[in-house]
């Protein structure tokens, strides 16, 4: 038996996942001799030939580098190992039932897609892989460059499986290629089974006991700053084999990733119009948004500011349309005063730091944000006579996620974290 991959850390990359994806096939043979004990069980209701199935049971043990079975008088058992991964093939399964679900309900609508060929094309992980880079991609040449096939190889394989199932797939512009409907829930299922071989990776290499793999996070700026390194760092000093992916983007992008199961957990703010169907969020701590600027502004040392005062200054605000802008424009319809307009719009704390050092600026931001700099005395928050301003942080999950060891760790040091940060920052100030 060759050397595990799964002993080293680093092994944890999504192209480990990726080599097993593309042996979906080989995946679920191992699945069904599990069932039937039996190789020759297996193929028949496979319709394979029992040699077939043998090779595909040897692939993934020669992937993994571990036994799933002892092979003896009984059958074909499966050890801890096996057990560990059949629960993992169970959900995959369970995706694949759910696409064929969701395709069949969009017939339709969308064409009559061959039940035959979906089933088929379901089971073949390099075709879905196909589909999942072409739309990160959105164009052939960028899935081929993924691939690592020829443009025109891309285009026939494409060509094949719109053919096979009797449906387009992708809808080409000048803007690039963008999925159908169709597509679109092909890929969403795709990318959680691709998700349960990452997860399945962990739990195998957890086994033993001690959490091992790879655990993925998105977060807004304000965990970035203080919870986030926190929990990161107190999870890789305790739990050496977990290594952490933090993903920074747009939060609908990690909402969406974690829909995927390509995130894991997501730290964020959720505004009026947040769609909490089929996710499970956690409060971590209410965070304080208030009024700053540098230490030498005139306005520092004036107390009890009014807003009609401060509306006229240069402002820093966050994104338009974001939870914390809605709250601090609340602020001044409220007095009937027109809510300033930005000078700029950023949650950078760089960008923050340098504009109100060097601008005169003030800024409306998170106090878990820029509470280093208070505490060193580079800025200070404005004592506004104001409501207190506060928006809840959560952490988000998607429900019925069955989360590796390496990911529970990380929640666990995260939610360790973030426990301080519900303590009052003692500021007046909005």
């Amino acid at each position: 038996m060759p050397q595990p991959v799964l002993d080293t850390p680093g092994t944890f990359a999504s192209d480990t996942a990726d080599r097993l994806f593309a042996h979906l096939g080989a995946l679920l043979m191992v699945s069904a001799v599990a069932e039937r004990r039996s190789v020759t069980g297996a193929a028949e209701a496979l319709f394979k030939s029992a040699s077939a199935v043998t090779r595909g049971v040897a692939e993934i043990e020669q992937i993994l580098g571990l036994p799933l079975f002892e092979r003896g008088g009984s059958g074909f058992v499966l050890n801890g190992y096996g057990r560990v991964l059949l629960a993992r093939l169970a959900r995959i399964e369970a995706e694949i039932a759910a696409a064929q679900a969701d395709i069949g309900r969009m017939n339709g609508r969308s064409g009559r897609v061959h039940a035959g060929a979906l089933r088929h094309m379901l089971r073949s992980g390099r075709k879905l892989l196909l589909l999942i880079h072409l739309s990160d991609a959105r164009s052939v040449s960028g899935a081929a460059l993924t691939q690592g096939i020829s443009q025109s190889g891309v285009s026939m394989s494409l060509g094949r499986i719109e053919e096979m199932l009797g449906v387009r797939l992708f809808h080409r512009s000048i803007q690039g290629m963008t999925p159908t409907d169709a597509a679109a829930r092909l890929i969403l299922r795709a990318r959680r089974m691709r998700a349960e071989l990452r997860h399945a990776l962990s739990d195998l290499a957890s086994f033993a006991g001690e959490p091992v793999g790879t655990a993925v996070i998105g977060a807004l700026p304000l965990a970035r700053t203080e919870i986030l390194p926190r929990g990161i760092g107190d999870c890789v000093a305790r739990h050496p084999g977990v290594q952490v992916d933090a993903i920074e983007a747009p939060g609908e992008t990690l909402i969406s990733r974690l829909r995927a199961g390509e995130i894991d957990i997501v730290l964020t703010v959720p505004g009026r119009d947040f769609d909490a169907k089929g996710l499970v969020a956690e409060p971590l701590f209410a965070d304080r948004l208030i009024v700053v600027a540098a230490a030498d502004h005139r306005l520092a040392s004036r107390a009890g500011l009014l807003l009609a005062e401060i509306a006229d200054e240069p402002w820093i605000l966050p994104a338009a349309h974001s939870v914390s802008r809605g709250l601090f424009e609340r602020q001044f319809l409220r007095l009937s005063l027109q809510p300033p307009q930005p000078a700029v719009q950023t949650a950078d704390l760089a960008l923050i730091r340098r504009l109100l050092a060097e601008n005169g600026m003030l800024a409306f931001t998170s106090h878990q944000l820029v509470a280093a700099e208070i505490g060193s005395g580079t800025m200070v928050c404005l004592d506004v006579q104001a409501d207190r301003i506060e928006r809840e942080v959560v952490m988000l999950r998607r429900e019925g996620a069955m989360l590796s060891p390496a990911a529970r760790t990380l929640i666990e040091a995260i939610g360790k974290a973030a426990r301080p940060f519900g303590a009052d920052p003692g500021n007046k100030a909005v």
